[in-house]
């Protein structure tokens, strides 16, 4: 029988876990990295998310793995090179987390012009002080999405209902896709210096790695905000710190990070605990009941489907 461990078992429910048995025995917890690098050694299947990195030294140990299994569309957590070269089946997601990343990425746009998280805190410590709390509009605005595919497609749609112009900027998309969404294709440059609320949907590649920092924040209007939902090392946090300090952008929302899960000192979080113009949420975009469930099922499947009998 196949040996099969799931590292992060809060992802995958029990009906999910009957899938793997049918395949094989399952291990399912929680490791830390020196468990895990003596658990490996005879797993046949490793089943992950995001928190589990399956990177040069993990791999060497898994004498035996066949199939890693992960429940993202991202495998920035895997060497994939190591991978490959070890004959080693890479299975993650197609698409499956573009609505509740969508719909998240518009409850961090509504929050962050709303100042809804702040009012809620003031609310909490007894005061009523609704002068502090003015908000802006959609209505009017324009948003600018960086990355038009699946998930930017939808939000772009989501700006429209809520009556808003959209420009956008993605060198893989041609005009059909744009026309077919009523959203107009501008260079990059032209998004930054044009939009109200700029919003990340794109891959992390080499050309994307801090394709955000202090030259593009200078760019932006002094009232605009920025939304990262795609991946945190697109984003110079470095530099986005320095916009917020000194006035460059109104504020931002992030719910992806460069290092993750965050650390403690992280400076981000200490700016957003003493300011109210960045909101943090802990990557966790894709997660609802209904995408989880949905991504745990689609792992599973494609791991019977390859070694299961």
């Amino acid at each position: 029988m196949y040996k099969i461990l799931i590292t992060e078992p809060e992802y995958f429910p029990e009906d999910v876990v009957a899938i793997f048995k049918r395949i094989g025995n399952v291990v399912s917890k929680r490791l830390d990295r020196k468990q895990l690098l003596k658990e490996i050694k005879d797993v046949d299947v490793l089943v992950v998310r995001i928190e589990t990195l399956v990177d040069k030294a993990l791999l060497r140990n898994a004498k035996k793995l066949k199939v890693i299994a992960t429940a993202t569309t991202g495998i920035e957590h895997i060497d994939v090179v190591e991978a490959e070269k070890r004959e080693i089946k890479i299975i993650n997601l197609s698409g499956t987390y573009t609505l509740p990343t969508s719909e998240h990425t518009f409850a961090l746009i509504l929050s962050l012009i709303r100042r809804i998280p702040w009012a809620f805190e003031n609310m909490k410590k007894g005061k009523w002080q609704r002068y502090r709390f003015f908000g802006k509009e959609l209505e009017g605005k324009t948003l600018g999405v960086i990355g038009l595919g699946r998930i930017g497609g939808k939000v772009a749609n989501y700006a429209k209902a809520f009556g808003m112009n959209v420009i956008a900027y993605d060198p893989y998309v041609n005009a059909d896709k744009s026309k077919e969404l009523n959203v107009e294709l501008t260079s990059l440059e032209n998004v930054l210096k044009n939009s109200d609320i700029i919003t990340i949907h794109s891959m992390l590649t080499k050309e994307t790695e801090n394709m955000i920092g202090i030259k593009e924040l200078k760019l932006m209007k002094r009232h605009a905000f920025l939304v990262n939902v795609a991946r945190g090392r697109i984003v110079d946090e470095a530099a986005l710190l320095k916009s917020l300090k000194d006035g460059l952008i109104a504020g931002a929302a992030l719910d992806v990070y460069s290092l993750e899960p965050v650390e403690n000192g992280n400076a981000l979080v200490k700016y957003a605990k003493e300011n109210d113009n960045l909101l943090l949420t802990p990557h966790i975009a894709a997660s609802t009941e209904e995408s989880i469930r949905s991504a745990a099922i689609y792992v599973a499947e494609k791991v019977k489907e390859i070694i299961g009998k």
